[in-house]
């Protein structure tokens, strides 16, 4: 019950179909940056990830030739490259209602681990029951579970929580626990991976973004004592955070002083080296680097104009209106380039309406 005496529902942990469960008293760790760890110790709070935001842009999708062998596409038919696109954006867009805590089934210690996840930071260790009880209760439907990897278990589903919890075979090493929340936007149009030309895109489109109140993340209160077992520090630490690290142990209340990695020894190879030679241990395969796109070409925005001046006075209206709450509400402060380019481009089209006699008010 709230202070205003208003009762609150709170939800228990929701099981999926074909969940893969570990036992209870499996081991699980939490890698994470230096400045992760210190927002947790501060805040006592999870946090959850919005799935399209992950490196990994397949995440919470099937691979295209899974679907179009599922769906029984032809990928040389432009029709069926049409219904391909339609049913990949509306998971893609689906997928924007999960928010997701990474976890990994502990087995041993590894360097790729750390490099990839926490190099700077730490592990905090838990159990997989402790995990389970800490999200039973929340406010949130929030799921649990392992991440499968690869196609095979698929079995010809097309499903979006088969997918949720589903990753590519060079993710395996990740032996990834994951829980969610699924949050979704209420007021979402289904329709944001069309174009003005109503062709369906695999994503999203920029020109269609999503509701401004729609956050990046989600965090949720938890009892950090009773979830927390150990914390492990990275064998790549500097000195003087592994004595914050400590410190922040020490003022948490818990029991056991955090200790440093197994892997912590001077034959461990400095952290620049071993991202050289990281491909001799990892099957994992390096992420592309992710560069925000900084401005729209003159050609694009030309095409964009010419799109708009096709639509009712209402349709780009709406549009503007939408782009403007984007910039406006922008959770980072500052409007992205991208989106006050489109906003000017809309408002011209009005603009020059208006000065030819038509009622865009």
């Amino acid at each position: 019950m709230r202070g205003d005496g208003v009762q609150e529902k709170r939800m228990p942990i929701v099981p999926y179909v074909n969940c893969v469960e570990p036992r209870e008293d499996a081991v699980i760790w939490r890698f994470m940056p230096l400045r992760n760890f210190r927002n947790l110790m501060a805040s006592e709070e999870l946090y959850f990830r919005r799935a399209d935001l992950y490196s990994d842009k397949s995440e919470g999708l099937p691979p295209e030739q899974y679907a179009q062998r599922v769906l029984g596409l032809d990928p040389y038919d432009i029709n069926d490259r049409v219904s391909l696109n339609h049913h990949l954006g509306s998971l893609a867009q689906n997928r924007e209602s999960y928010y997701i805590s990474c976890w990994h089934l502990y087995h041993q210690e590894t360097l790729d681990m750390w490099e990839q996840y926490g190099h700077d930071g730490v592990a905090v260790c838990s159990n997989y029951g402790l995990l389970k009880s800490a999200l039973d209760g929340l406010l949130d439907e929030a799921c649990l579970g392992l991440v499968r990897y690869g196609t095979d278990h698929l079995a010809g589903t097309f499903n979006a929580l088969t997918f949720i919890t589903t990753k590519q075979m060079q993710y395996s090493q990740d032996r990834e626990v994951r829980a969610w929340l699924t949050v979704g936007d209420p007021l979402a149009s289904g329709n944001r991976h069309f174009d003005l030309n109503n062709s369906p895109h695999p994503v999203p489109l920029d020109l269609n973004p999503r509701n401004p109140w729609v956050p990046d993340c989600k965090r949720r209160r938890i009892n950090l004592r009773s979830l927390i077992t150990d914390v492990v520090i990275s064998p790549w630490a500097e000195e003087h955070a592994v004595e914050e690290i400590k410190l922040w142990v020490q003022t948490k209340g818990f029991p056991d002083s955090a200790k440093r990695s197994e892997l912590t020894s001077p034959q461990t190879p400095p952290l620049e080296k071993f991202k050289e030679k990281r491909y001799l241990a990892s099957t994992r395969t390096s992420e592309p680097e992710i560069i925000e796109k900084l401005s729209v070409s003159q050609e694009e925005l030309d095409r964009f104009r010419a799109e708009l001046s096709g639509l009712t006075p209402d349709r780009v209206r709406f549009l503007y209106r939408q782009r403007w709450e984007a910039c406006r509400l922008n959770p980072c402060g500052l409007p992205r380039a991208t989106d006050i380019q489109y906003l000017e481009t809309t408002l011209r089209v009005l603009d020059a309406w208006r000065r030819d006699g038509i009622d865009v008010e």
